[in-house]
This record gives C-alpha cells, sequence and structure tokens, in this order.
C-alpha cells in the first residue's frame, strides 16, 4: 500500500511540485521558496507522525504477515528538474515487540 507519492515536472522553466498525496504514517512539506529566488530546487521533506517508526522483525524468518508501521513512496522527477529530499530530523527506529515489523522504501 503506497503512503506517499510526489510528482516534480518543469512549469514555466522551473522546477515544480505538480502532485503531492501522503497519508498516515508519513506527511510531504513542501516549501513554496527555499534560498535564493533564483535557486530551481524544490525541497521536500519528509515527516513521520509519532516521533518514530516501530524496528524490524527481529525473527529468523522473512516477515510474511506486514504488520507493524510500513512507508512506501514514489517519488518522480521529469528531466531537467532539481529536487532536494530530506527529513525535518533523524528517523527514529524502535525494537519491535513481538516480532512486529517495520518498513521504509522510496522509490
Amino acid at each position: 500500500m503506497e503512503t506517499g507519492k510526489v510528482v516534480v515536472e518543469r512549469v514555466g522553466g522551473m522546477s515544480t511540485a505538480t502532485h503531492c498525496y501522503s497519508k498516515y504514517l508519513l506527511k510531504f512539506i513542501i516549501p513554496n521558496k527555499v534560498g535564493p529566488s533564483q535557486t530551481d530546487a524544490v525541497w521536500i521533506y519528509t515527516i513521520t507522525y509519532g516521533g518514530g517508526i516501530v524496528s524490524v522483525c527481529t525473527l529468523s524468518i522473512p516477515c510474511i504477515k506486514r504488520c507493524g508501521d510500513s512507508i512506501k513512496c514514489e517519488i518522480s522527477f521529469g528531466d531537467g528538474c532539481t529536487t532536494v529530499l530530506t527529513t525535518q530530523a533523524s528517523t527514529k527506529v524502535y525494537k519491535s515487540v513481538e516480532s512486529k515489523c517495520s518498513e521504509q522504501v522510496l522509490e
């Protein structure tokens, strides 16, 4: 299940976020302007709710049933676009309880 998607394309000769979607556990913040006016870059900040995500599974076999937190993002850039993808702060990963899993995927 997709948690977020951002599309950056050239509009009027500038890099522009043309599509932005996110849902819980993830949030994107895309400020209107960062840096000098001649800077052609879209800044994308990723934020997770709750102060962190549940850690990866500690079982010796891979999880078949997905449980715990899962983040899956698709970020697309058009030709000639400039984008900065960063976080507001470090992402904390907490030890799981009862073999619950978490996953973070960026495509």
